[in-house]
């Protein structure tokens, strides 16, 4: 049975399971039953049982009906192929409770929308650090954190990033007179920013997420995510979302960081896959359609090449807002389509879990080519209309991470952006690249080049206006034999003619020549050939400003590889009754002939749940049919 939203599951066309047995007894009140199931049946609607855990359903009634069982329901996660793991626990880990020192849940002056509060507050690892023994000049690492919801808040939280900050400090100290900053932004130890929705500069690091129905995150053993070495400050920017403007809500929710000073051997870090976040990031999507896609993100084998090595995967994590139905993190290598690094067919904001990789995706190698695409239902919104792409929850993201080890310092972070918006950081107009000179008699051959050398800042207009800069205009000459007063510039655009720019003499010949050259290399960046020759005019179709060559035409994916069954059913299964009289316990079922190949207990334990009348329990044992699994469970309702 499958669903696509809180309705009633359909029945499967293919009834890709066998029925072994099932029994109740009303006087205990166990209920027990024995399934086989195959390990892939290739079954569109199936998933196939792989190393990892999957969510599971459970219901119970007072008869056999099949519907909505009010309260009496729940899920658990449970691994088919493995023992249960250790119950995670941080007992011998030191803690530090980064919360909201109590803040309203209102936006700030500047903004954009009141019922989604972006709020920041920072932590000075060296006040903290005090009560642990360590400064920020130590490295320390993370093992792990959870969330820290404030009881009856849980409504308005959206979600939680963890932020690590580089930049230098004004101050020695922090103290109630002497307030220390980040540059000259007054930052302080507990200092609240009542509106976030673009970090600061410098503190765009991320190293813990959270967001709806997602728990604790742990770091394997031997793992760790760094925090100080040398970067003092940490930021958590809180998204809320309160639809109903509730006045008078206050909030000190966050997260448990977990860490140690014994450092562990391998570095972690967190991989965005930034399809579209911020506003203006991508076009709105088209309103009234079942499945809309955003632009696809890919990281070209050249850019997974900057790894340095292959990397492991711990953790997948899809997030979209409330109308994403889908998302697909495809896996190419050597030509070869090896399917989604997150088997999932259905979206849900309300479980936003980080999960295993499929077990064959576990290890990504420098090469690989990673396409993410997310998939939308905007049928609750007119079809003359259009979706909004931006950071609010009334708006549309795709934003799937995961969790990886080691850590890279290149490529790490991957992000969409429209090629006509990115050109215009290369060239405030890249149509001049297809265009002649207004001199005919010129030298220069094209718009670009002419441009180039009338009016540097007018050329690259947008990134100087970032950088702040409103100075007067200079031409290619002044900037190249400007002396001193232009040497940053000359260093950071390194665009002059090298010989003659050190000693400040070039000629108009050298000065034309190297704007020809400068204009080649931009418009051949952008995809465009440079007039006189128009061969082509069109900018590369997808941008990924992660990348060595950000913009490029989007790659034709290889068809993935046809399914291969595992398993086939119908099998025979002879059952004998036991009896284990070491515990006292009743006779029960097992497969007599492959009893010697269990998997043991699947650990699938129904915890505690405050929205149940009453508690159950249930334990599950796997036995191994060759490419089939028979898995009994027992349940008692108490």
């Amino acid at each position: 049975m499958h669903s696509h939203d809180y309705i009633t599951p359909s029945i499967d066309e293919s009834q890709d399971v066998q029925l072994i047995f099932a029994q109740q007894d009303d006087l205990t009140g166990e209920t027990a039953w024995g399934v086989v199931l195959p390990k892939d049946s290739c079954d569109e609607s199936d998933y196939h049982i792989d190393d990892k855990k999957r969510f599971m359903l459970w219901a119970y009634g007072q008869t056999h009906d099949f519907y909505f069982h009010s309260n009496n329901r729940g899920q658990f996660q449970a691994n088919l192929l493995a023992p249960p793991p250790e119950p995670v626990s941080f007992d011998e880990y030191d803690k530090m409770a980064l919360t909201m020192p109590n803040v309203p849940v209102v936006r700030g002056e500047s903004g954009m929308d009141p019922t989604n509060p972006f709020i920041c507050s920072y932590f000075d690892l060296d006040v903290m650090g005090k009560e642990f023994g360590f400064s920020s000049n130590d490295k320390i690492h993370m093992v792990g954190y959870d969330v820290d919801a404030e009881s009856g808040n849980e409504k308005y939280l959206h979600h939680m990033v963890l932020f690590e900050c580089d930049g230098e400090l004004m101050d020695e100290q922090v103290t109630s007179e002497t307030r220390s900053g980040l540059g000259n932004s007054g930052l302080f130890h507990g200092k609240v920013e009542g509106s976030c929705t673009a970090m600061p500069n410098g503190c765009q690091n991320p190293v813990a997420t959270w967001a709806v129905g997602a728990g604790a995150n742990v770091m394997p053993e031997d793992v760790g995510i760094s925090l100080g070495d040398g970067h003092r400050w940490l930021v958590l920017q809180m998204h809320y979302f309160n639809p109903q403007l509730d006045e008078g809500i206050s909030d000190s929710s966050g997260l448990d960081v977990y860490f140690t000073k014994e450092l562990r051997p391998v570095e972690g870090a967190v991989m965005f896959l930034n399809s579209g976040a911020a506003t203006g990031q991508h076009p709105p999507i088209q309103g009234g359609l079942e499945d809309v896609t955003m632009e696809t993100l890919y990281v070209e084998p050249e850019c997974s090449k900057q790894w340095s090595e292959p990397i492991t995967v711990m953790s997948v994590h899809h997030h979209s807002h409330f109308m994403g139905t889908r998302q697909e993190i495809i896996i190419e290598r050597d030509g070869k389509n090896l399917g989604p690094l997150r088997d999932e067919m259905n979206y849900d904001y309300n479980h936003q879990t980080g999960v295993a990789p499929e077990a064959h995706l576990r290890v990504l190698y420098p090469g690989d080519r990673i396409a993410t695409t997310c998939h939308f239902d905007t049928t609750s919104v007119a079809a003359y209309s259009m979706v909004e792409i931006g950071e609010e929850s009334n708006r549309e993201m795709c934003v799937p991470f995961f969790y990886y080890y080691p850590k890279q310092e290149a490529g790490a972070f991957q992000s969409y952006y429209p090629p006509e918006s990115y050109s215009k950081i290369v060239i405030s107009d890249y149509t001049w690249c297809s265009t002649p000179p207004l001199e005919e008699m010129g030298s220069f051959g094209s718009r670009c080049a002419e441009k180039l050398y009338a009016d540097v800042p007018a050329f690259y207009k947008q990134t100087f206006e970032a950088y702040g800069y409103d100075g007067p205009s200079f031409t290619f000459s002044e900037m190249c034999n400007g002396g001193e007063e232009t040497k940053d510039l000359r260093e950071a655009q390194p665009i002059c003619p090298k010989d003659c720019s050190e000693t400040q003499s070039c000629s108009a010949n050298e000065l034309v020549a190297a704007v020809k050259q400068a204009c080649q290399a931009t418009c051949g960046s952008l995809g465009l050939s440079l007039y006189p020759d128009n061969s082509r005019t069109e900018l590369f179709e997808t941008a990924n400003i992660g990348c060595p060559t950000p913009l490029f035409d989007p790659p034709t994916l290889a068809k993935p590889e046809k399914c291969v069954a595992k398993g086939a059913l119908p099998i025979s299964v002879a059952l004998t009754e036991v009896s284990d009289n070491s515990n006292d316990q009743e006779p029960s079922l097992v497969d007599d002939q492959n009893k010697g190949n269990d998997l043991g207990e699947t650990g699938v334990v129904m915890p505690d749940d405050p929205t149940r009348n009453s508690s159950s329990r249930a334990l599950g044992v796997v036995f191994s049919l060759g490419m089939s699994l028979m898995v009994v469970l027992s349940t008692v309702i108490e």
